[in-house]
């Protein structure tokens, strides 16, 4: 029996209870940061940029997902990763939240002198990391509920390795960029998964500046990374948005949930389970169970099951999944195609999640092994062990 048991996580304790709540309390939070940058923090001054207004910007996100958001809060540390002066940093510390503000400061706006002044001023704990998110790099105290990437995807050179490195170490992004529905010659690009290259300084004159997706090709961004997209919005521009005009500055904020790690439980394979080979996966048999016992704050609500089809078995019959937890029917899934899948569904009705949750699968379809194996054999699993994101892919995974 296979099994993987992970630490519970604290809460803070003075998170908002509503979108308007917490835009209340970070319009009071700004007069706090007035007043403690009256003085600079060095020769290089403050980041130019009001990086609090972010929140009015997600506010239609929000509004319809608080209690997600809610919940990334409640599920670990905060992750503000190209933090700036550290403004939404010390704001979400100052909520009880456990944070980790990351820059580098030699792309810092003043080396990263105004984040450790304001940590000292404002009396707040705030981890303060030096990380270079172009470099192959590690991130420091993770895993996170919540990873900030505003305004910082643009100013990389290799987005998709940040976006992978950030789903596997977080379980929930809020994330904003520039975006393009033009090219600087008017190539209609809004409704195509593509990214404009900008050349050196050609935007803003400056040379930090990279990759401009469109709107499309930063969602197909987020699915190959490895997320969800939760929900979206886009901010207005003078013009119609394209990578380099000032009046053409548009900014996509997404809110994003990682396919690659998992809430916190202990996960046992049960009956119905052949060994793990050395490739790390197994076969299961037609009826198997996976036990769970969750240790996150807040209870999980949904779960999924990624497996794979191998093309012999798809070419019997198609495959019907079904699964019970508890004894009470979840849904029914068929699929006609060979490869990877997922079987995913909410949770049913009057499921305690505090108690060991019992997930009983069964599986139909015509293929038979060749003899000698005389077992009733049903999908392949890949299972490492883990159920977190720190390898993939995940077999089993609960949110």
């Amino acid at each position: 029996m296979l099994f993987l048991k992970s630490r519970s996580l604290g809460a803070p304790t003075r998170i908002p209870q509503s979108t308007s709540d917490l835009l209340s309390r970070a319009e009071a939070f700004r007069n706090v940061l007035a007043d403690a940058k009256k003085t600079p923090p060095s020769e290089f001054g403050w980041y130019p940029y009001h990086t609090m207004v972010s929140l009015q910007h997600l506010a239609p996100v929000l509004k319809k997902h608080f209690g997600t958001f809610e919940r990334g809060l409640l599920s670990g540390p905060l992750l503000d990763a190209g933090c700036g002066d550290g403004d939404l940093a010390f704001f979400f510390a100052s909520l009880g939240v456990d944070v980790t503000a990351a820059d580098n400061p030699p792309t810092n706006y003043n080396w990263m002198t105004g984040v450790r002044a304001l940590r000292e001023r404002l009396k707040l704990p705030v981890r303060i990391e030096e990380l270079d998110l172009d470099s192959q790099f590690v991130l420091p105290s993770s895993p996170y509920g919540v990873a900030l990437l505003l305004g910082t995807l643009y100013h990389l050179k290799n987005p998709f390795y940040v976006l992978e490195t950030l789903a596997k170490n977080s379980r929930y992004c809020v994330l904003s960029t520039r975006i393009a529905a033009v090219t600087p010659s008017k190539t209609k690009i809004e409704k195509e998964p593509v990214a404009y290259l900008l050349d050196d300084r050609e935007a803003n004159d400056d040379s930090s500046n990279y990759w401009i997706f469109s709107p499309q090709g930063l969602l197909r961004l987020a699915k190959r990374t490895g997320w969800r997209v939760i929900g979206h919005t886009l901010t207005a521009s003078k013009k119609r948005p394209s990578p380099a005009d000032p009046e053409a500055d548009s900014r996509m904020f997404l809110f994003l949930r990682s396919q690659l790690r998992s809430s916190p439980a202990t996960i046992r394979l049960s009956e119905g389970w052949t060994e793990i080979s050395a490739q790390q996966w197994a076969w299961t048999l037609k009826n198997f169970v996976i036990e769970a016992d969750s240790h996150d704050v807040t209870p999980p609500s949904r779960f999924r099951l990624e497996f794979i089809i191998p093309p012999v078995v798809a070419s019997c019959s198609p495959v019907t999944i079904r699964c019970k937890v508890n004894g009470k029917s979840t849904c029914k899934q068929v699929y006609k195609g060979h490869g990877h899948q997922v079987f995913e569904s909410e949770l049913p009705g009057r499921i305690n999640p505090r108690k060991s949750m019992r997930f009983e699968f069964s599986v139909e379809h015509s293929f038979r092994p060749q003899l000698p194996d005389t077992r009733d054999l049903g999908i392949i699993v890949p299972f490492r062990g883990k159920i977190q994101g720190i390898s993939e892919p995940i077999g089993f995974w609960l949110d």
